[in-house]
């Protein structure tokens, strides 16, 4: 099975990956429609380090590998958005990180792992948190867009934000989307563990920075290409095509 990876509009790039830098079921899913989602690369200094999150084994979606806090959009988060896409996700990605890690974008709630498992158990809404104590939703700077390939059996239209962890966050898992969580080097991060193919790219992205600030200056107000990868498959072999 193969999957033309030329779009007619430039020289295309391959790397050929493994299949567990791949979803379970990559290859042989139908076409299915791209789920709107956000996710947070969480930076913090001393040396430069990103927060990771482990995902359940039991997870439906590469389950076992290190990822980002994140998740699909929810139809609340363009309420509580600015009335952009970009707002909405950025809302999105705020959610995620509390949900996933514990750490609220600015000043928390009130007893906020409480509330945070209240959240989890659907008995309060984000916005309902939000209008107690409203995440700094301006400390997410947009780094990158990925629109997982066809022949996916779940594909996410995903944001990717940067923002700076205060010097007092602590990261716990939630013990049911992740159940672990690290904070870690990229270069570490790509020697080590195991990771999908957006989320290393993502890595890779950020591997040569020494700071967090000269990180984020270098993609404030910078112009974000939606990367569309193709999957290709011949015989044995699985390769990713992106544009160069």
């Amino acid at each position: 099975m193969a999957r033309n990876g030329s779009d007619g509009r430039g020289r295309m790039s391959s790397t050929n990956v493994r299949d567990d830098q791949l979803p379970r079921g990559a290859g042989d899913a139908a076409e299915v429609v791209p789920v709107p989602a956000a996710s947070v690369l969480l930076l913090r200094d001393d040396p430069l380090r990103v927060l990771m999150i482990r995902r359940h084994e039991k997870s439906t979606f590469v389950p076992g590998v290190w990822v980002f806090p994140g998740g699909a959009l929810e139809a609340d988060d363009r309420d509580i958005g600015d009335g952009t896409e970009i707002g909405a996700m950025r809302v999105a990605a705020a959610r995620e990180l509390f949900e996933e890690t514990g750490i609220w974008l600015g000043g928390p709630p009130q007893d906020a792992e409480s509330k945070r498992r209240a959240l989890l158990a659907g008995q309060t809404a984000f916005a309902a948190l939000a209008r107690q104590s409203p995440p700094q939703l301006e400390r997410l700077v947009w780094t990158s867009r990925w629109i997982t390939p066809s022949g996916v059996p779940k594909r996410f239209d995903t944001w990717f934000f940067l923002a700076t962890a205060d010097p007092d966050a602590e990261a716990t898992a939630d013990l049911d989307e992740a159940v672990d969580v690290i904070w870690i080097r990229p270069a570490e991060a790509i020697d080590k563990l195991p990771i999908v193919f957006p989320t290393l790219k993502n890595v890779e992205a950020i591997a040569g920075f020494t700071s967090v600030d000269e990180l984020l200056a270098s993609r404030r107000n910078a112009d974000i290409p939606t990367i569309r990868p193709v999957l290709v498959i011949e015989g044995s072999v699985k390769r990713i095509v992106l544009p160069d």
